[in-house]
């Protein structure tokens, strides 16, 4: 099933689809980001996925790719900040708290 068209509406955090085939669908994002095994950081990325392209949203959902995109966008993510924690641990001279509390700043605010 391939998507046509899917536009977003924040009012009632919805997703319009529409499919090739001429099928239309109403997807109730909260029912299904409430199924999801996530954290703040996975929710974000709905949020900026619905936002930005719901298209890709409703594809990961069709296809049952969505917790593992998920999953792997949150393995990234950790592993970067972890990268630049381990990093700013050297440059401040081993103080992990201080590089960690940087590391999550410049992950939260450096994009």
């Amino acid at each position: 099933m391939k998507i046509k068209a899917c536009t977003y509406n924040s009012e009632n955090d919805t997703l319009a689809v529409l499919t090739t085939d001429g099928m239309k669908m109403c997807i109730l994002c909260p029912a299904i980001e409430d199924s999801l095994q996530t954290d703040i950081i996975g929710r974000s990325k709905l949020t900026w996925l619905k936002d930005n392209e719901p298209s890709t949203y409703a594809e990961l959902l069709i296809t049952d790719k969505l917790q593992s995109f998920l999953d792997q966008y949150a393995e990234n993510y950790h592993l970067q900040q972890n990268t630049i924690k381990n990093q700013l641990t050297e440059h401040f001279n081993g103080d992990k708290a201080y590089a960690a509390a940087i590391a999550r700043e410049i992950m939260m605010y450096g994009r």
